[in-house]
C-alpha cells in the first residue's frame, strides 16, 4: 500500500513539473539587409496575459543592447515584434527571450536567434551626383570594384516607394563601370538598390530637386540710383573622394564675390591657391556642417581641391558654387595646382655639391704634392 502511495506521489510531482514548464519558440531571418526591419515571429503556451521581454543585442566583440520589446500573450498564443535597423552598422545581432519570472521553458523551446545584417556598400563607388536637378532624367552611374565585364543587379524606387526600374542586371565594363539613365517626372529622394550574384550590396540615395527653385531669379525693383543686381545661381558638381585621392573642382567664376561650399556628412578639407599664389587650407567645421569660403571672382578659373580629413573616410563630395558660370570635377591634378612645400632633400643636395668639389680639389693637390 505504501509503495502505491509513493508511486502516486511521484507521478503527481512529475505531472506538476510538466504543467509548470512552458514552451516558447521564436523565429527571425538569418540574414537581412542593413536598414530593413528585423521581424520576430513567435508562439507559446504561456497563459494569456503573461508578459515577457525580447532583447536585441549586437553580438560580436562586445555585447551591446540595441533595443528591448515587451510582449503580452494573447488568446491565440502567437506574437510578432519588430526591430528597425536604420542607423545600425553591419554585423551579427542576437534576438533573445529574457527570463520570465517563475516560468521555465521546455528543452524544445527556441529562445534565441542570430541575425546577420549585411551591407557591402563600400564595394560600389557611385560617380553620379547624389544631388540632381529635375530635367526629365535620373542619372545612375558608378564603379563595382569586384564586378568587371559582368553585371550588377539594380533596382530603383520612386520617392513614393513605388518601383521605377528592375530589379534587372546592368552590364559593367572592363573597369567595373556601369551607367543607366531613367525617365522621371518628380522631385524627391530616389533609392537605388544594388546587388550581385552573391546577394545585396547596398542602398544609395539620389535627391532630385526642382531646377526652378535654384535658377529662377527673384524679381525685385531696385532703387533708381542703383543698377539692377543679377540673381546669383548655384551650380554644383560631385565625385567620390578619399584622403589619398582628392577631387579637383574647376570653377569658372563671374565678376564679384564667389561663395564655394561642400556637402555635409563628412569632415571635408578645402584647399585652393589664392591670388598671391599661396596654398590655403580650410578645415573649420565637423562632419555635420559644410566647409565654405568666399573668393573674389575675376571671370577666370579657380581650382579647388577637396578631400576627407580622416584617412578612414571615403564618400561622394559635392561642391556648390554661387556666382559662377560652370563647375566640373576631376581626379586629375590641374597644372596650376602645385604644392608650395619644399621637396625634402633639395637643400641638402645644393649644399653637398660644392663640398664634394672642395674635397676632390684637396685630393688632387695632395696627389701632386706626393709626386713632387
Amino acid at each position: 500500500m505504501m509503495k502505491k502511495i509513493l508511486i502516486f506521489a511521484i507521478f503527481c510531482l512529475l505531472l506538476i513539473g510538466v504543467v509548470s514548464a512552458y514552451e516558447i519558440r521564436i523565429d527571425a531571418p538569418q540574414t537581412l539587409k542593413l536598414g530593413e526591419i528585423i521581424v520576430v515571429n513567435g508562439t507559446t503556451n504561456l497563459p494569456a496575459g503573461i508578459s515577457f521581454e525580447i532583447k536585441l543585442t549586437r553580438s560580436e566583440y562586445t555585447s551591446e543592447v540595441k533595443a528591448t520589446r515587451q510582449v503580452t500573450v494573447q488568446g491565440d498564443k502567437n506574437f510578432t515584434v519588430e526591430f528597425p535597423t536604420t542607423g545600425y552598422t553591419r554585423g551579427i545581432y542576437k534576438v533573445e527571450i529574457l527570463p520570465t519570472g517563475e516560468f521555465r521553458y521546455l528543452g524544445n523551446s527556441i529562445t534565441m536567434r542570430v541575425v546577420t545584417l549585411v551591407d557591402r556598400s563600400d564595394e560600389v563607388r557611385m560617380t553620379s551626383s547624389p544631388r540632381q536637378y529635375l530635367n526629365g532624367e535620373l542619372q545612375v552611374a558608378g564603379y563595382a570594384n569586384n564586378i568587371r565585364n559582368d553585371g550588377i543587379e539594380m533596382e530603383v524606387d520612386n520617392p513614393d516607394g513605388s518601383l521605377l526600374f528592375g530589379p534587372s542586371f546592368v552590364p559593367t565594363n572592363i573597369e567595373g563601370a556601369f551607367s543607366k539613365d531613367f525617365k522621371i517626372e518628380k522631385t524627391g529622394i530616389y533609392q537605388v538598390k544594388i546587388s550581385d550574384r552573391k546577394g545585396f550590396i547596398g542602398n544609395y540615395n539620389i535627391t532630385v530637386l526642382n531646377q526652378d527653385l535654384v535658377t529662377v531669379p527673384v524679381v525685385t525693383t531696385p532703387p533708381l540710383s542703383q543698377p539692377p543686381v543679377a540673381q546669383q545661381s548655384t551650380l554644383s558638381a560631385s565625385m567620390f573622394s578619399t584622403r589619398d585621392q582628392p577631387v579637383y573642382f574647376s570653377v569658372t567664376t563671374k565678376e564679384g564675390p564667389v561663395r564655394v561650399y561642400t556637402s555635409s556628412g563628412t569632415d571635408w578639407v578645402i584647399e585652393y591657391i589664392d591670388q598671391s599664389g599661396q596654398r590655403v587650407k580650410i578645415n573649420t567645421k565637423g562632419s555635420g556642417f559644410a566647409e565654405d569660403l568666399t573668393i573674389k571672382g575675376n571671370g577666370g578659373i579657380q581650382y579647388v581641391m577637396v578631400y576627407p580629413n580622416k584617412y578612414s573616410d571615403k564618400a561622394n563630395v559635392s561642391l556648390f558654387a554661387e556666382n559662377v558660370n560652370s563647375i566640373t570635377a576631376s581626379l586629375i591634378q590641374p597644372p596650376g595646382f602645385v604644392s608650395t612645400t619644399t621637396v625634402p632633400g633639395t637643400p641638402a643636395t645644393q649644399v653637398t655639391f660644392p663640398v664634394v668639389i672642395v674635397f676632390v680639389s684637396f685630393g688632387l693637390v695632395a696627389l701632386l704634392w706626393q709626386r713632387k
